[in-house]
């Protein structure tokens, strides 16, 4: 069921992308390219989930689902110590930035 959901709210999501690609371009304005970017990632989800509905009931898109998917492997742990703490510090020199001025003027 929820595979439905997100086949129909990117399908709409998609279709209004492209729309606002279509009026941004008519009118020359430079959020055509996000638009259309921004359609093709809701159009690469609308498509995988199509192809994932239509795999249960055609050997063709079995296939296809199959060699996407790829073969499935074991879940390893990656430590993410050093991610968090350049988020910290990165926060820290922001943080630095805004109050250094107001303090020290």
């Amino acid at each position: 069921m929820w595979l439905w959901v997100v086949i129909i709210v990117s399908a709409i999501c998609t279709v209004s992308s492209f729309y606002m690609t279509y009026l941004a371009f008519r009118i020359g304005d430079q959020g055509a390219i996000l638009f259309a970017l921004f359609g093709m990632f809701f159009g690469a989800l609308f498509v995988t989930s199509a192809i994932k509905v239509a795999a249960r009931k055609s050997a063709f898109f079995k296939r296809a689902d199959i060699k996407m998917s790829g073969e499935p492997k074991p879940v390893s742990f990656v430590p993410h110590w050093f991610i968090v703490l350049a988020v910290v510090l990165a926060g820290l020199g922001i943080l630095a930035a805004i109050l250094t001025p107001l303090f020290f003027e």
